[in-house]
């Protein structure tokens, strides 16, 4: 649960094993290369594999083939110009296959239409071939909109006819006749009028009927030849896919190495690059290099904290109960190397508030077996938060007794004497109930316990800011800061005398208390910049009027005590959350008419029931999730974590596809 160890490695040899060194690199996954300066040669080199793999992936969706990495040794290609040719090939055989369906289709379509139009003219008892061989007259047919029907009538003294087989709400099919010298105009008038000619193809020779038939058989052998080629194009493609896939991965795998090239300096036939690498990782890396050639000199340099030139790569190390929390870690920023990471505490405090926020036994284990289920069928990661999250929320609702809302079932902490009359004792004078009915009576409990927890979190954050602090050598900020040691002194001194004063009685701040206690922390956090400089031997290099540095600190310290009190109540939000979790609650039980003790289940009742606390759970489940991460981020984080690290990415090959 840590921030792992990294070791600076260098990589020289011979230009001639680059390319395998560089493959090595990416085969192992735990090598980040760096920039490696001005490289001296191919700097300008095209890369050959580039080019072809742009055209494969287009062809990779034409084929219906998802990216997918996997195994690639056996694939014998190794030069540009053998991919190119290997996937030639396969274009020219996709090509002819989809050419054969393609024509098809387009037959098929033009069939299609035809006979659709051939339907209206199924009551005209005259062949085709006789209709269209006549010498002196010329016919069309086609269909006229409706409502041009009408203006036909304005043409009745021309020496053209138009023949009504069929009606519609919107076309009017039929034929036009017209001698074949006034054709040219009958087909001016009848295009003005919108009308849709149709030409009939030559094999049409017979009757409507018989040529609706006829077509139809046509038609049917057509669809029968485009299953069997869209059949011809699945296999070819299922055939293909394992061999494609992987001549694709090794095209990718070569053009990425051949991208790793800009990084490498080169300089008299010997190249040198250099990266990161985990120092746990080193041994497999440095013998993989090594089975490259006997010539290659592999160099560890470990990174020691605070003395390495560059900014190395931070990859957390955690186990398998936090490191899903790396993720809000990453959000917030990742720590630089050789500092603290913060993930099991952000696990741990996460958990805790949000079990606490959102406590129901029900709502916990669906929320738990929700995540489960979306942990196995996707890649989200928020999936295995939700699994431990729910478990946590089980936890509370054990606290709460509440069951999907109902708190008959189990039951709550406030009706188990013994450990309530306990609670009782010990907020002494604030006139607790001693026998609450619901957890409404017992909100000064839950609300005073929020502020509890909040104040223990702020100590541990203070803790942690003025550890860390003493391990980076900060010794000033480490003593004197507000979130050091006489923050710490004085947040604690305030929160135990009040308590003392107001939940017992006990007049703790006297004057010995308070100047100790109290003013002796606000005069240390006041002078922290030059008792700090005292304390480390430093000048200040900032020179300051005693007005400008009472005004400047007294501002400073101001604002301290205000993010003191608000984020000491920004806790009450815990509370405010438990509370109106059991208020939406009773809300779905008076809906399912079960308020009331002793009301019947009904369908109603479980219906209602079910709404509800689907509804409950997708609305307060993304609150209280989101109002978790604020406390994280704003309350805990402010106080001791800063971020500013990289994330350490090894070469790797990775397909377009992949997510």
């Amino acid at each position: 649960m840590a921030i792992e160890k990294m070791s600076l490695v260098s990589v020289e040899g011979s230009v001639e094993w680059l390319d395998e060194a560089l493959m090595r690199c990416c085969d192992s996954r735990q090598f980040q290369i760096t920039t490696g300066g001005a490289v001296l040669r191919n700097l300008n080199e095209q890369n050959p594999y580039l080019g072809t793999y742009a055209k494969v992936r287009d062809m990779a969706v034409n084929l219906n083939i998802k990216a997918e990495y996997c195994d690639f040794k056996y694939v014998p290609y190794e030069t540009g110009e053998d991919f190119e040719r290997y996937f030639e090939d396969i274009g020219k055989r996709y090509d002819e296959i989809n050419a054969q369906r393609e024509q098809v289709a387009r037959m098929l379509e033009e069939h299609r239409e035809t006979d659709a139009y051939l339907k209206h003219l199924l009551g005209m008892d005259v062949s085709f071939k006789d209709l269209f061989g006549l010498k002196y007259v010329k016919l069309r047919i086609g269909r006229l909109p409706a409502e041009n029907e009408s203006k036909l009538g304005y043409y009745v003294s021309k020496c053209f006819v138009f023949l009504p087989f069929e009606k519609t709400s919107d076309y009017v099919y039929g034929i036009y006749l017209a001698p074949k010298s006034l054709v040219d105009f009958a087909d001016s008038v009848m295009n003005s009028l919108c009308f849709e000619r149709t030409v009939l193809p030559n094999y049409l020779e017979d009757n409507a009927e018989n040529a609706d038939k006829k077509l139809a058989e046509r038609i049917a052998a057509e669809e029968k030849e485009q299953t069997r080629i869209e059949h011809e194009l699945a296999y070819f493609t299922d055939e293909l896919r394992g061999e494609f896939n992987a001549v694709m991965c090794k095209l990718k795998y070569k053009s990425d190495c051949f991208e790793l090239r800009k990084k490498v300096l080169i300089s008299d036939d010997k190249f040198s690059f250099s990266g990161f690498c985990p120092t746990g990782e080193y041994k497999k890396l440095e013998e993989a290099l090594k089975k490259v050639s006997d010539d290659l000199r592999v160099l560890e340099i470990p990174v020691e904290k605070g003395k390495a030139r560059v900014d190395v790569p931070v990859r957390l190390k955690n186990n398998r109960l936090t490191k899903p929390f790396e993720m809000f870690v990453k959000m917030y920023g990742l720590p630089t190397y050789g500092t603290f990471d913060p993930t099991p505490y952000v696990a741990f405090t996460y958990m805790i508030l949000f079990g606490i926020m959102f406590g129901d036994v029900g709502q916990g284990l669906v929320v738990t077996l929700l995540g489960l289920l979306l942990t196995k069928l996707t890649k989200n990661g928020l999936a295995p938060i939700m699994t431990r999250l729910g478990i946590f929320s089980m936890a509370g609702g054990c606290i709460y007794g509440s069951v999907f809302g109902i708190e008959t079932l189990i039951k709550p902490i406030y009706h188990r004497e013994e450990i309530w009359h306990s609670v009782c004792r010990l907020f002494g004078n604030l006139g607790i109930p001693e026998h609450p009915e619901n957890i409404f009576q017992a909100a000064t409990v839950v609300l005073l316990f929020s502020l509890g927890i909040g104040i223990i979190l702020i100590l541990i954050s203070m803790l942690f800011n003025t550890v860390l602090n003493f391990r980076a050598g900060k010794k000033g900020e480490a003593l004197f800061a507000v979130n050091g040691v006489a923050g710490i002194v004085l947040y604690a001194s305030l929160v135990v005398g009040l308590i003392c004063q107001m939940l017992y009685g006990i007049p703790l701040m006297n004057a010995a208390y308070i100047i100790c206690l109290i003013v002796l922390p606000v005069l240390l956090i006041f002078f922290k910049h030059p008792l700090s400089n005292l304390i480390s031997g430093k000048k200040s290099e900032e020179k300051m009027s005693v007005g400008n540095f009472i005004i400047e600190n007294f501002i400073e310290l101001f604002e301290s005590a205000i993010s003191f009190l608000s984020n000491t109540m920004s806790y009450l939000r815990v509370g405010g959350f438990v509370l109106s979790h059991a208020g939406f609650m009773l809300v779905v039980s008076q809906l399912a008419g079960t308020a009331n003790s002793g009301a019947p289940i009904t369908v109603k009742t479980v219906i209602v029931y079910i709404i509800g606390n689907a509804i409950v759970m997708g609305i307060e489940g993304l609150l209280v999730g989101i109002q978790v991460l604020r406390l994280e981020f704003y309350e805990i984080f402010s106080r001791f974590y800063e971020g500013g690290g990289t994330d350490f990415k090894p070469v790797e090959i990775k397909l377009d596809s992949e997510t």
